[in-house]
């Protein structure tokens, strides 16, 4: 029962951008068939205040504002604008994000994205034609507690689409 309505009065919601829509190249971290495991898509056209956590791999197109937690490969695509902190695994970016991004293991940023805000990973690669302003923070451990960051770490601070290649 949804909302004071009896199961035959429920309204049945449809889906505007199925995962077999995904464009061919999937998450463009891994493997082809990255795709056919994608666990998550925000479609383009998507709008989500608040707090959004995935424990499998997600595509981001749509417009978030809030925290994304994402245990798996979480790629936000060039038509995504993000307000708000990223936490996760490994992550690609090709689109707007204006906050904070936490990497555990690698970040790499492609064309055309826009980054304003800090970012931290033991692994960062970011391709020529990206914009990047703030701060970065290399370390062999990304998770951060309260500003802190454990083992060896190397700070930077960019603020040009300069090519840049990383690797702690």
């Amino acid at each position: 029962m949804a909302f004071g309505k009896s199961p035959s009065e429920e309204t049945k919601i449809n889906v505007i951008n199925p995962i077999n829509t995904l464009p061919p190249q999937g998450l463009g971290l891994g493997s082809q068939n990255a795709q056919s495991s994608l666990g998550a898509f925000l479609g383009n056209g998507s709008k989500i205040m608040g707090q959004l956590a995935f424990s499998g791999p997600v595509e981001i197109d749509g417009n978030v504002e809030g925290e994304i937690v994402a245990q798996d490969k979480l790629t936000i695509g060039e038509a995504a604008s993000i307000k708000g902190t990223i936490h996760g695994s490994e992550i690609l970016v090709k689109g707007t994000v204006q906050g904070d991004i936490i990497a555990s293991k690698k970040l790499i940023i492609k064309r055309p994205a826009k980054i304003l805000g800090n970012i931290s990973t033991p692994s960062l690669t970011i391709e020529e034609g990206v914009t990047f302003d703030g701060k970065c923070s290399m370390s062999s451990s990304a998770t951060q507690s309260q500003g802190k960051t454990q083992g060896k770490s190397s700070e930077m601070k960019l603020s040009s689409s300069s090519p840049v290649a990383a690797s702690a």
